[in-house]
């Protein structure tokens, strides 16, 4: 029951905060749920040396407010600088061999779409010990695509992970092509937007 609660964050985001985006990023690394602090602090004190007035702040969600159960989702705050709007993304990490990861959803749909792809998500499949899935809303402002790519790509950098997004249809180790791939889909995605109106 605690996974399913923790899925409903994830798709009442999905839903209400148009254009969203959730991206999978599967790394080597064994990470447990309490890992994910010292994840933030390393890519706070990566983004202050940027700004002295970046924010990154963890907060729990779901499951682990019930007493026994695994913690795997949270609410993070991104803000770049001081004077910047903070941002929340919804972050879940997994095991890969945990039943109630959902990475298999994700490893199938984008395995669907091509044989590249299919090859490059059978390879995270076969190599990855940890999932961790990056959830954002309202992605139509610049304001807030930003703060979610730089969340991504820090996480990635220092998980030493692969980003598969299948909004963008794209798997990659690369954050720089990853964000140029998303922000092709959110421009394709707005100009159907238009084009139905």
């Amino acid at each position: 029951m605690a996974v399913r609660k923790d899925q409903i964050y994830l798709q009442a985001l999905m839903d209400a905060e148009r254009p969203a985006r959730m991206v999978g990023l599967f790394t080597g690394h064994a990470m447990k749920p309490p890992d994910l602090q010292r994840l933030v602090n390393a890519c706070l004190g990566s983004m202050r040396q940027e700004d002295r007035g970046a924010s990154l702040t963890l907060a729990p969600l779901g499951s682990g407010s019930l007493q026994g159960a695994a913690q795997r989702t949270w609410r993070i705050t991104v803000a770049g600088t001081a004077e910047s709007a903070p941002h929340d993304c919804l972050v879940q990490v997994f095991e890969m061999r945990d039943p109630e990861s959902p990475h298999r959803a994700l490893l199938d749909h984008i395995g669907g779409r091509d044989q590249e792809l299919s090859q490059a998500a059978s390879h995270l499949q076969q190599n990855a010990l940890t999932y961790v899935s990056i959830a954002s809303g309202k992605l139509d402002d610049q304001e807030r695509i930003h703060p979610f790519q730089n969340l991504v790509s820090l996480f990635a950098s220092a998980l030493g992970a692969a980003i598969v997004d299948p909004a963008a249809a794209i798997v990659t180790n690369d954050p720089g092509e990853w964000a140029d791939a998303m922000e092709q889909s959110l421009q394709i995605e707005k100009e159907m937007g238009a084009l139905r109106r």
